[in-house]
């Protein structure tokens, strides 16, 4: 058995490294729709056997049950790691080989992308990881088995996860991905994304509240 992974922090209060650009409420809509984007497409690829939300937060939950995937509780709010670390143990427990886990600011994912990760994956123990396109974060971490490595999810835990597969000579593949590379942090991530060719809710949303005429104004200041 394979389960995907979302971790997701209040809806309503995330990206706030976009506040100069868009304000409370278009950050919380614009959170609430990458993270729809991503279910839509790990429910509906056949590769997994369940989908996971792990969360605090209640619109998130009800948003996962919307899409079928199961919801893993927390109480409250904590580091992403421990969240992660957290699901593996519980997915384990459940019988699963593999847990792939993939953040909600990655709307451009497919299932495509999806597959060239478990076809990397085979290596049991082993892990996979997608770098950002800075190479400082990971966008994506497939183990096998789910608990085969400590987490490690912050700045430079790409790096951080490749030493501790090292540390325990586990193998690690890389697997390059350009919709993967780029996660919706920072204003020139939002440049980037409206720059590539999509038809997903993030881009149609972004359209609709004008952010590309925000940026050009922005960059003619």
């Amino acid at each position: 058995m394979i389960v995907a992974l979302i971790p997701v922090k209040a809806l309503a209060r995330g990206k706030q490294r976009l506040q100069s650009l868009l304000s409370a409420e278009e950050r919380h809509l614009l959170s609430k729709t990458m993270l729809e984007d991503v279910l839509s497409v790990l429910t509906t690829v056949p590769l997994f056997d369940r989908t996971f939300v792990i969360t605090s937060d209640s619109e998130a939950a009800a948003l996962a049950r919307q899409y079928g995937a199961g919801v893993i509780k927390e109480a409250r709010q904590v580091r992403q790691s421990l969240s992660v670390e957290a699901a593996a143990a519980i997915c384990r427990q459940m019988g699963a080989e593999a847990m792939l886990m993939l953040p909600l600011d990655v709307p451009q994912v497919t299932p495509g992308d999806l597959s060239r990760i478990v076809e990397k994956g085979t290596a049991s123990p082993g892990i996979v990881l997608v770098p950002s396109r800075d190479r400082l974060g990971t966008n994506a971490l497939l183990a096998r088995p789910p608990d085969t490595i400590p987490f490690r999810f912050g700045y430079d835990s790409f790096r951080a996860h490749q030493r501790e597969a090292e540390a325990r000579n586990l193998p690690c593949e890389v697997c390059e991905l350009s919709n993967l590379a780029l996660d919706i942090d920072e204003i020139e991530d939002l440049h980037a994304f409206l720059e590539r060719p999509g038809r997903t809710r993030s881009h149609e949303l972004l359209h609709r509240l004008g952010i590309e005429r925000r940026l050009d104004v922005r960059q003619g200041a």
